[in-house]
């Protein structure tokens, strides 16, 4: 099953003729233990990782830092719930050290952002505190170059 979801998760489009030939296994058994991991909500969604820059349709990004107070008998998973359900949100993260929940962002503007984490994040019940990052440029994201390599072929030095 490992061998499977580390190709999905590689590149969703692959066939199950193409794993079945990757793994060694038949193709009906790669279709069945897709179907496995589906319904156990192993696979969670598929989907493309796109440059949206680069499509020209520029986004802003931030990072926010926030503090928060746990709940009774629940800790942390309530607020980081209620927090992921917000289209703007794109992850959520429980961490370790001073701040509680990274969350990843994003909007149209600077604007957008703003007014998102001073008007929804920043007053939600159990936040005691936000930081905000805006992120400038994102090179790497769950794995996938989003910029193309520069040339390695580097001109020789002749002195």
């Amino acid at each position: 099953m490992e061998q499977i979801l580390r190709a999905l998760q590689r590149d969703a489009r692959l066939t199950p003729a193409e794993i079945a030939a990757e793994t060694g296994r038949s193709e009906d058994e790669v279709r069945a233990l897709i179907a496995e991991a589906e319904a156990r909500k192993l696979i969670l969604s598929y989907g493309a990782k796109v440059n949206w820059e680069a499509a020209g349709r520029e986004r802003i990004y931030a990072l926010v830092e926030m503090k928060v107070h746990p709940q009774e008998h629940v800790g942390y998973k309530a607020i980081a719930s209620r927090i992921s359900r917000f289209g703007a949100v794109r992850t959520c993260y429980l961490m370790s050290g001073e701040k509680d929940l990274a969350v990843i962002v994003e909007g149209e503007t600077m604007h957008e952002i703003s007014d998102f984490v001073g008007e929804k994040l920043a007053t939600l019940h159990g936040v005691e505190s936000t930081v905000t990052h805006v992120i400038m440029r994102r090179h790497k994201e769950d794995g996938v170059m989003l910029e193309a390599a520069p040339d390695e072929d580097r001109q020789a030095v002749v002195l």
